[in-house]
């Protein structure tokens, strides 16, 4: 019977899909598809361990009082060690330089490290209001997530199905072609689950799987057929066109996905005598990059978010490979002091003490995660800490949004009397005077008016314009033309966006073809939007166009606190003038007013209120900002201070 020797040429594997991931996240023009050496992983996951399963099933040890603790003991030992490290370490050097609310976060995600839900939280956290990716040092673990969650449920499917031979591979190759066509449809309907969630990604892990039984069971993995080169070639060359056609704009895992998966599977069918196994994928230094694999995906992210955190915007890069460097450091250090020491230890303390430090780091996650956990900084520190903190924590309190109703799939909120109605359209900037309206129509003089918001973020509210990335411009449409056609009740119509962020020249939205960040598009877009307003005022609706607040870095609440790489170094005042700002978005939001009163809007301008003596307010009167992000006011600060649209509601 043939046994699942070490191959050095896997190992080599393993050292494309690290550095792949590695230098797409430091550098990810270089490497644009870099992210797909998380399904090499997978991939290779699933061959290595249901090797080591059907071993063990074969040799009768496949039980729950053996083999399965013999199994997750195994996984205990591969796992934890460098795991614990980087979370403890992640913790450790978070307390130094991080605000409270970004350490509760981060506690948050060590506590779920533990517990293997990373990718479920971050599935739940996806979305227009949260914060950059490169922003969370834990978002990496999702796929560690991933694959355990696998490993919880295909053993038990393994031992069900291994004593009907007939059934055991038809069920496997099934359940992939099953898993892999969901993973196709949910690419096109909701690609933040398909990235993050298991069920899309279990076809990876069976691939390899499968490849493992042709190898072990059917005793082919010593074969070395004629063909192999042609494998491996082919192999490669499927990996190097992932790596390097594939990008973050595209819809992935998908159909996409195939590129690496079937080049890893190419790869390690073509055997260990093929030229490209054995002098490219089995060269020492490829072998040792391999061996240092894992703790180095697990050093290599929390070390680039750092920076971000720190640094802000996009790091220098000599930042970044400093980062890389520290990364590589951390990394040969656990591996061999920690990593080697305890995962081949047979000592009996071994195990329990490994899944003690871990219920214990995860314990500690969570009470960082509540706000038990004392902050470091001495008062005026953290009074000033604080306010920033409850700005930037302001962003949930829009308890106006517990109202919210779907109407066709989109987002919409109808509040208030049941007389004359206002209808709010827009994106985010909309989204953000939900409190001020909702306290409006609550007093006595607004003469039972009601509000109605048809609003999503990121949504252009512009007839036609697209975004590959959403289908929800569409139904912010569809819903728009039905209340319009089944409620006389709407007099009022307000419009407003973020509108210079989406006649940037990186920005994806188009129009009949051509990107608004183009002329063609512009003036198509402009159109639009005039053609839109002309129609409601031609029905005897009144429109009214809000232009952009103040936007940029320096309205950002963080941006106020100076930090260096050991902490918080100081505080200095955020100022944006309304020359600059206006220097930089004037010219287009001109233009946007000049469309809107050519055709019958009238036009609120937000700096006129938000700007005073030419300077772009930042802070309160009690010293807070005004602003949760670079781009929303605060909904504290809207509710009691942001006036402009009173008369959009009140008689």
């Amino acid at each position: 019977m043939s046994n699942l020797r070490y191959r050095s040429d896997i190992d080599g594997l393993r050292a494309v899909a690290v550095l792949g991931v590695v230098i797409y996240h430091a550098f990810p023009k270089v490497v644009p598809g870099g992210f797909t050496g998380v399904d090499i992983f997978f991939v290779i996951s699933g061959y290595l361990i249901s090797g080591i399963l059907y071993k063990g099933q074969r040799e009768g040890n496949f039980s729950p009082s053996s083999f399965f603790l013999e199994f997750y003991a195994r996984r205990v030992r591969r796992l934890f060690p460098a795991l614990i490290t980087v979370l403890l370490l992640s913790l450790g050097y978070g307390w130094l330089v991080l605000l409270p609310d970004e350490y509760q976060q981060l506690g948050k995600h060590v506590a779920a490290g533990t517990l293997f839900i990373q990718n479920i939280i971050f599935w739940k956290e996806s979305g227009y209001f949260d914060i950059a990716a490169n922003l969370k040092p834990m978002l990496h673990l999702w796929s560690l997530a991933v694959e355990e969650q696998f490993y919880i449920f295909f053993p038990p499917l393994l031992v069900l199905l291994w004593k009907r031979p007939r059934v055991l591979i038809p069920a496997m190759i099934l359940l992939l072609v099953g898993t892999f066509i969901a993973n196709v449809v949910m690419s096109y309907q909701d690609v933040v689950s398909d990235f993050f969630l298991t069920p899309y990604r279990a076809w990876e892990f069976l691939g390899g799987s499968l490849l493992a039984w042709w190898h072990y069971d059917k005793n082919h993995e010593e074969d070395v057929p004629l063909y192999r080169e042609a494998l491996s070639w082919a192999g490669l060359l499927l990996l190097a066109l992932g790596m390097a056609l594939l990008g973050k704009d595209q819809p992935y895992p998908g159909w996409r996905a195939l590129l690496p998966v079937a080049g890893t599977l190419l790869l390690m069918e073509g055997g260990r005598g093929a030229w490209v196994n054995r002098k490219i994928l089995s060269h020492p230094v490829m072998v040792w990059v391999g061996l240092i694999s894992y703790p180095l995906y697990l050093f290599h992210w929390p070390a680039l978010s750092f920076v971000h955190i720190v640094k802000g915007g996009t790091p220098a890069p000599e930042i970044i490979w400093a980062a890389l460097g520290v990364a590589l450091l951390l990394t040969v250090l656990t591996y061999y002091f920690i990593e080697k020491k305890l995962r081949h230890n047979k000592g009996a303390w071994v195990l329990p003490a490994l899944v003690g430090a871990f219920v214990l780091t995860g314990l500690v996650g969570g009470i960082i995660w509540g706000g038990h956990f004392p902050f470091r900084y001495d008062q005026s520190i953290v009074e000033k800490i604080r306010k920033i903190n409850s700005a930037v924590e302001d962003r949930n309190s829009m308890a106006c949004w517990a109202q919210i109703k779907y109407d066709n799939g989109f987002v919409m909120n109808q509040s208030g009397g049941t007389d004359r109605q206002t209808l709010f359209l827009g994106d985010s900037n909309m989204q953000q005077y939900a409190p001020r309206i909702l306290k409006v129509i609550q007093a006595p003089d607004v003469a039972n008016r009601g509000a109605i918001f048809i609003a999503q973020g990121g949504i252009v509210p512009i007839p036609g314009v697209n975004q590959d990335t959403s289908k929800d411009w569409a139904h912010m449409f569809q819903v728009l033309d039905d209340q319009l056609g089944k409620n006389p009740s709407i007099d009022r119509i307000v419009i407003a966006a973020r509108w210079c962020d989406y006649f940037r020249k990186e920005a994806k939205q188009s129009l009949q073809g051509a990107l608004l960040g183009t002329t063609e598009g512009r003036a198509l877009a402009m159109e639009a939007l005039g053609s839109l307003i002309r129609k409601n005022t031609a029905s005897g609706k009144k429109v009214t166009l809000v232009l952009s607040i103040p936007t940029g870095n320096e309205m950002d609440p963080k941006s106020i606190c100076r930090r260096g790489f050991w902490g918080i170094e100081g505080f200095h005042p955020s100022i944006l003038s309304k020359e600059r700002f206006l220097k930089q978005k004037g010219e287009l939001l001109g233009d946007i007013a000049r469309i809107a009163k050519e055709n019958g809007a009238t036009v609120i301008d937000p700096l006129d209120y938000l700007c005073t003596n030419g300077i772009c307010i930042f802070e309160d009167d009690q010293g807070v900002p005004i602003y949760y992000d670079d781009h929303h006011l605060r909904p504290g600060y809207v509710r009691d201070h942001v006036m402009y649209l009173d008369g959009t509601v009140k008689p």
